[in-house]
C-alpha cells in the first residue's frame, strides 16, 4: 500500500513549548523526546502507512492517551521506564536504526534518570514545604485553642465573680435586716422608739445579741472560705476585689470577725489588705467600732492599724473631727 500523509504541516504537533517551572533536564528529555517522535511511521488498520501520523494517531500507536502523550513532550510528566523504552524501540524500528533518531539508548536512559533526580529533588522540597506548613498551621491551631480555653476560663471566673458577688450582697441585706439600728445613724428620736418597743419584746437582749454576732459569724465564715478558695485556685485578682466589696458592704461586727477569721487562717496578706481598704473608705464611726470590737478580741495591732490608717488620710471623717473640736 502506498504511503499516505496529512495536509497538515509533518510533525506539527511534535513542536510543544514549555511552560516556565519546568525544570531544565525535563525539558532536555522533552526535547529528545519530540525529535524521537518525528520518526514514526504508524500502520493503520487497513495496513496503509501514515508517514506523517497525527498525535492521536502517533499516541494509540505508542499505546498511551493523546493528554498523556502531550504531557510527556510538554515536559509536564516524565515517562516511566518502559513506556521510554517502547518509545524509543518503536522509533528506531520505524526509523530502520537508532542511528537514525538522532540520540543513542544511553543518552536517552542519562536524560531520563537526570529528569528523575530533578523531581525527586522538587519533591522533597516540596515534602519539606509542606511540613513545615503543617507544623506552623499546628502551631497556630493549639495557639487559638490555648486562647479559647483561656478565654472561657476568664468568662467562667467573671461569671463565678459576679454570682458570689450578688450572694454577698444577698447575705448582707438579710444580716443587716435582723441588726438594730445605731444610735448615729437613727437618730434619738428613733432610738428612743425602737428601745421603748424592744422593752415591750419578751426576749432578753442577750439574745439578740447572740443572734447578731452568729449572723456575722456566718458572713465572716463565708467570705472566708471564698478568699481560701480563690487564692487556692491561684486568682489573686478575684481575691482582691472580693475584699474590697467586704470592706465596702459589710458591718463592722462583721469585718471585725473577718479580719480575726483570716489571722487565725495564717493569711496574714488578706487581714492587712482588708484594714488598710476598710480604714481607707468606710466612715470614721464604723472604722472606730470595728477597731473596738478587734480590741476586744484581743486584737490590739490589728486595731491600732485600723485607726492609724484611717487617720493617716487627709480629709477623713477622724481627721475632720479632730480639727473640727471648740477652740482652746
Amino acid at each position: 500500500m502506498p504511503a499516505r500523509s496529512s495536509s497538515r504541516r509533518p510533525f506539527a504537533w511534535a513542536e510543544k513549548t514549555f511552560d516556565e517551572n519546568v525544570p531544565p533536564d525535563r525539558r532536555k528529555l522533552a526535547t529528545a523526546l519530540q525529535e524521537i517522535c518525528r520518526h514514526l511511521t504508524v500502520t493503520a488498520e487497513d495496513g496503509s502507512v501514515l508517514a506523517h501520523p497525527t498525535q492521536a494517531q502517533a499516541a494509540a500507536y505508542l499505546h498511551v492517551s493523546d493528554t498523556t502523550l502531550t504531557r510527556y513532550l510538554q515536559g509536564q510528566r516524565i515517562p516511566p521506564g518502559q513506556t521510554l523504552s517502547l518509545i524509543f524501540d518503536t522509533a528506531c524500528r520505524d526509523a530502520g536504526s537508532d542511528q537514525n533518531v538522532g540520540i543513542k539508548w544511553e543518552e536517552l536512559r542519562e536524560l531520563h534518570a537526570r529528569a528523575e533526580q530533578e523531581r525527586c529533588g522538587n519533591c522533597s522540597r516540596h515534602r519539606e514545604a509542606v511540613r513545615t506548613a503543617g507544623q506552623k498551621l499546628r502551631a497556630l491551631q493549639e495557639a487559638h485553642g490555648q486562647l479559647e480555653r483561656s478565654m472561657a476560663e476568664r468568662e467562667q471566673e467573671i461569671r463565678e465573680l459576679r454570682q458570689h458577688v450578688t450572694a454577698l450582697k444577698r447575705e448582707t441585706q438579710r444580716i443587716r435586716a435582723v441588726q438594730p439600728t445605731p444610735v448615729g445613724e437613727a437618730g434619738p428620736r428613733k432610738f428612743r422608739e425602737a428601745a421603748g418597743a424592744a422593752t415591750l419584746l419578751p426576749v432578753p437582749r442577750q439574745e439578740g445579741d447572740r443572734q447578731q454576732s452568729a449572723n456575722a459569724t456566718v458572713a465572716a465564715s463565708h467570705v472566708g472560705r471564698r478568699a481560701e478558695e480563690l487564692l487556692r485556685s491561684g486568682r489573686p485578682d478575684s481575691t482582691l476585689a472580693l475584699i474590697r466589696h467586704t470592706a465596702e458592704a459589710y458591718a463592722p461586727t462583721e469585718v471585725a470577725l473577718l479580719v480575726a477569721l483570716l489571722r487565725s487562717q495564717e493569711q496574714g496578706a488578706l487581714a492587712d489588705n482588708l484594714v488598710h481598704i476598710y480604714a481607707r473608705d468606710r466612715h470614721d464611726h464604723d472604722v472606730v467600732r470595728t477597731a473596738l470590737l478587734l480590741h476586744e478580741r484581743q486584737a490590739v495591732a490589728d486595731a491600732e492599724a485600723l485607726l492609724r490608717t484611717a487617720a493617716a488620710y487627709p480629709g477623713s471623717a477622724l481627721s475632720r473631727t479632730a480639727g473640727s473640736g471648740p477652740p482652746g
